[in-house]
């Protein structure tokens, strides 16, 4: 049976720990891990640790930079087993990717700004890629992101070959106008092709509102997280005013639900 460690503040000792996990005497769960089954989990941590950061909530902050961590040590864990990479490999690379890209820290780079720091930094990766024989993209951003961050970086990325709109106002325009092919797509006939219309126009239209957003420096993953909360604290306030069990709650009239809910903005801004 393995021993924990003595020092559990020891970075190594935690790199033996998650080793043991998936020792002989291991975790059945770690063991039937795979770079694949975990990336939900990485994600699902990433999300988690945003939600700690959001809340302002020190000890929740700590406890999710674990869990990444956590992470980030089974996939070293699982590279060493395939002796493809170590954790001290990881340490190096990007030890020298943020060396490599800092070259106004590191080299004595004169940088007029934090754009052009931005600038260097992109023109590096490009530089990176080629080195690597990858064919390097116009707009290379990770399928992975969550959509509207995603959308909100394409933007980003077209901006800096001028294709953008110029003024705030010109984005609301288009999403307006998106919206308005939304409904006409509404209104056809049902069938999968009208379906298919109506997915493709609701898109446009998430995808404008993320640039509205971009124009108004505003980050849609984090505003839409925020609105999320709000609406659920929203309707636990809601559902406690009501006085009613869930049952009879469910059973009331949309007119009265909305009494309450109006009742609840006052409150819970």
């Amino acid at each position: 049976m393995p021993q924990p460690p003595k020092n559990l503040k020891d970075f190594n000792s935690l790199v033996q720990i998650i080793a043991d996990l998936r020792g002989p005497e291991g975790c059945a769960w770690d063991l039937q891990q795979t770079h694949e089954s975990l990336v939900p989990y990485a994600i699902e941590e990433t999300h988690e640790l945003a939600e700690a950061i959001e809340s302002h909530d020190d000890e929740h902050i700590r406890e999710e930079l674990g869990d990444v961590l956590f992470q980030v040590i089974l996939h070293a864990q699982l590279g060493s087993e395939r002796k493809v990479f170590t954790i001290t490999d990881i340490v190096q690379t990007l030890s020298e990717k943020l060396v490599r890209r800092h070259p106004h820290v590191f080299s004595g780079l004169k940088v007029s700004g934090t754009d052009e720091i931005i600038e260097n930094w992109d023109k590096i990766k490009k530089e990176e890629a080629l080195a690597k024989n990858k064919k390097s993209k116009i707009i290379n951003i990770p399928e992975g992101l969550p959509a509207l961050q995603r959308a909100s970086k394409i933007g980003d990325k077209t901006k800096k070959v001028n294709f953008d709109w110029t003024e705030v106002k010109a984005v609301l325009t288009q999403l307006k106008e998106e919206i308005t092919e939304l409904e006409e797509a509404m209104e056809e006939s049902v069938s999968p092709e009208s379906f298919s219309h109506m997915t493709h126009e609701m898109g446009d239209v998430l995808f404008s509102a993320a640039q509205l957003s971009r124009h108004l420096n505003i980050e849609p993953e984090t505003s839409l997280r925020e609105a999320n909360r709000r609406f659920l604290v929203r309707f636990e306030k809601m559902f406690e005013l009501s006085g009613l069990s869930l049952e009879a709650f469910t059973a009331l009239p949309q007119e009265e639900k909305e009494e309450i809910w109006g009742r609840v903005k006052q409150i819970v801004p």
